[in-house]
């Protein structure tokens, strides 16, 4: 058997809602990752993806969390951290108030949103994190600067026109990961670039890499990788760029795009 190593985005791809594997879905990935190397590349912070991972495989694997923005390998170590300057945080956050739009701001592994909304309670429980409420947000972000800034809004041509203009006015990269979170966050990273420096830290190819995901903030990662796999509920434009797009949906989908690669079903288009 050829080693590979797989990389997955959570939301969206591996669970559908909430933060519960499927017992068959962590079955399968427990098993696969015997013979071969698991990462999870996903926009949610650290602390939420390695309380998941304890508590579905009892154990940790390579992490890219943020987006990109933080990398930390199997025991903990952290091998990338870069974060937003701290003026363009404070200013993206002055913003966002005259938008009127939900913003929250990840410091130091610790979620911080300045108002005690539902939207902060139900991303809380979508996480299973805590939140910490602050008067000033901007304040905080230019004495801390942040890992990431995310904004939550039903309206998504809101978000889209809103990811544009940040874009036009500010230093970052912005761009949809759920279809109601718009996550913001330095240029300088990815999940892709993020693959790329595991692959250096870790010794392995890029040429051995298969990718899964779902949303629009996975791009750059199936690119990078030798296969990309989108599942079946991906984003029309994220399906456009995959090398496979798998018939099932989330979990499912998963499963079908691992077993296609190991039978030599899927090929990269690279």
């Amino acid at each position: 058997m050829v080693w590979m190593v797989f990389v997955f985005d959570i939301d969206g791809t591996l669970l559908e809602e909430g933060s519960r594997l499927d017992e068959k879905t962590r079955e399968f990935l427990l098993t696969l990752s015997q013979d071969h190397t698991l990462i999870f590349a996903s926009g949610r912070m650290y602390r939420s993806i390695r309380q998941l991972l304890e508590r579905e495989f009892g154990k940790l694997f390579p992490v890219i969390a943020y987006n990109g923005a933080l990398i930390v390998d199997e025991t903990g170590k952290v091998l990338q951290e870069v974060t937003l300057d701290s003026n363009v945080a404070g200013g993206i956050i002055g913003f966002l108030r005259t938008v009127g739009v939900h913003r929250q701001a990840y410091v130091c592994d610790v979620l911080f949103v300045e108002e005690n909304n539902e939207k902060a309670k139900d991303y809380a429980r979508h996480s299973d994190v805590e939140y910490v409420v602050v008067d000033d947000l901007a304040k905080l972000c230019k004495q801390h600067p942040p890992l990431k800034l995310l904004v939550i809004d039903e309206d998504q041509r809101k978000l889209s026109d809103l990811a544009r203009s940040l874009k036009e006015r500010f230093p970052v990269d912005a761009y949809g990961s759920f279809p109601t979170y718009l996550e913001i966050v330095s240029p300088e990273i990815g999940k892709g670039k993020a693959l790329g420096i595991l692959a250096e830290v870790k010794g392995f190819s890029l040429a051995e890499t298969v990718a899964f995901g779902d949303s629009d903030n996975d791009l750059e990662l199936i690119e990078t990788a030798a296969v990309g796999v989108a599942v079946g509920n991906a984003t029309e434009h994220l399906k456009s760029r995959a090398d496979y797009v798998t018939r099932a949906l989330f979990a499912e989908g998963v499963v079908e795009g691992v077993e296609a690669v190991l039978d030599g079903h899927i090929v990269s288009g690279h």
